[in-house]
């Protein structure tokens, strides 16, 4: 398992992936909203973006300060000491921030 992580000043985020037989991988991406009132965050759109792959998506954050996506495949993989570039904008606001797995901070 490879998990990389970062934040911003109000978001944090991870992109997990997991490994199965074969080259097949399951992948995880999720944002968390840190700042003081979820109930007014409202439509989120998110983007990230690394040499091997992105992925976008627009969700409400509903209740809780979670939002996650998720897939599979045998595609191509960041490699382990890369980092993912994520971008997140919601009520005119938008912040940036680097995601980058234990092996590039050492």
């Amino acid at each position: 398992m490879i998990q990389y992580t970062g934040e911003s000043k109000n978001w944090s985020a991870s992109y997990t992936i997991t490994k199965l037989n074969r080259g097949d991988h399951m992948d995880q991406f999720q944002i968390r909203y840190t700042g003081k009132d979820p109930a007014k965050v409202g439509r989120v759109k998110y983007k990230y973006t690394s040499t091997a792959m992105s992925g976008s998506g627009e969700q409400k954050l509903s209740g809780n300060r979670d939002i996650v996506s998720g897939g599979g495949g045998n595609g191509a993989l960041p490699l382990e000491h890369s980092t993912i570039q994520v971008t997140v904008e919601w009520r005119g606001q938008k912040e940036e921030m680097e995601l980058s797995s234990g092996a590039s901070r050492k």
